[in-house]
């Protein structure tokens, strides 16, 4: 007996294993859409008068199901910064930077931002080639209006849409790629 649940139990790790490394498939509307699997997303902030650049990241280098680590961002209060988002898959040998991708399929793509601070103010820069553009968001600016020391959270969400109805119904529709929260200190 034990050795058939050793088998059962190996079995379930090479699958486990297999799987983690390949793109995730997800079904909407008929419609099988690939996720990329995403084991880095980090965040490069400049600040737009001293030129100071802070970078954060979000790590499941592992894949699914293995250990997170994120880091607290850290910025000056009643600042304004450029920021700029890079998305890695740490699972492959070379690691694989899917942001040039998601550049690509911008008409596909789109990263939404929040944060439980109404004094941040986030504003997407770069867009998409649909006719009217519509936002992409690997790049955005955030300026603190308010000098106030501050902690909270930062929200990240990358959606993916088909390519049949990119974009359609905003923030509701498509798929996750990833959705981290980053702790967040203004001083």
């Amino acid at each position: 007996m034990k050795k058939i649940q050793s088998i059962i139990f190996i079995g379930l790790l090479f699958t486990t294993f297999f799987t983690a490394c390949k793109k995730q498939e997800t079904k909407t509307n008929n419609n099988t859409e690939e996720n990329e699997l995403i084991t880095t997303l980090a965040i490069h902030f400049t600040d737009t008068v001293s030129g100071d650049t802070f970078s954060y990241a979000w790590q499941q280098p592992a894949g699914p199901g293995t250990a997170i680590t994120v880091d607290t961002i850290k910025l000056k209060a009643g600042k304004s910064y450029l920021a700029s988002v890079q998305v890695l898959d740490e699972s492959k040998n070379p690691v694989v930077d899917i942001t040039s991708e998601i550049a690509e399929l911008a008409n596909e793509h789109r990263f939404y931002y929040s944060t439980n601070n109404s004094a941040l103010q986030i504003s997407i820069l770069d867009f998409d080639t649909q006719n009217p553009p519509m936002e992409l968001g690997l790049k955005f600016g955030l300026n603190g209006l308010s000098a106030n020391p501050w902690s909270g959270l930062f929200g990240v969400k990358l959606k993916h849409y088909p390519s049949s109805s990119p974009k359609v119904g905003g923030e509701a529709n498509g798929t996750t790629d990833i959705e981290v929260s980053f702790p967040m200190v203004l001083n």
